[in-house]
């Protein structure tokens, strides 16, 4: 008999474990984001998107689809705050702030992004992402001075990628 109870306590404990990942999971998709991020799904989920060069400009608003180009080709303003990999895909994006604010940066995929003013990359105030939910992968959320913007997008994995930019 005492065996028995020896083992119970490491049974329990292993049922516990076994069924962590699917507390974990209880965030999966969507409800991974930090924040409400209905309005950017709806903007990279639609069909009448523009396509852009991958040195081409943004507004803030309406989504894109940008041609992204072989990463060894882009002319960043500063270097990546992570190196690109090799045989990804980048883009430099020019975006005019309107006016001083929060604006969040969406991608559709996985990929690096860095916001560059005044030929200095902008630390995020707040990164938020989740690689399983539809149309949106990432988010980051960019303290901007009015002006010129640059958008650079670097180590995505495929040569098309949809983006939006949106104030708070």
């Amino acid at each position: 008999m005492r065996p028995k109870k020896f083992f119970a306590p490491a049974l329990a404990l292993t049922l516990l474990a076994a069924h962590a990942p699917i507390r974990a999971e209880e965030k999966a998709g969507c409800a991974g984001f930090k924040w409400p991020i209905e309005r950017a799904q709806a903007a990279l989920a639609a069909p009448d998107r523009k396509t852009i060069a991958a040195d081409g400009a943004l507004a803030a608003g309406p989504a894109v689809i940008v041609r992204l180009a072989p990463v060894e080709t882009v002319p960043f303003k500063v270097a990546p705050d992570r190196a690109p990999a090799p045989n990804t895909f980048g883009a430099v994006l020019k975006f005019a702030a309107p006016s001083a604010g929060v604006y969040t940066v969406n991608l559709s995929a996985g990929a690096w992004i860095d916001a560059v003013q005044d030929g200095v990359a902008l630390k995020p105030l707040a990164f938020s992402g989740a690689p399983d939910c539809p149309h949106i992968h990432k988010s980051l959320k960019y303290q901007l001075a009015p002006g010129e913007t640059f958008i650079q997008i670097s180590n995505a994995p495929e040569a098309e990628i949809s983006i939006v930019v949106q104030v708070e």
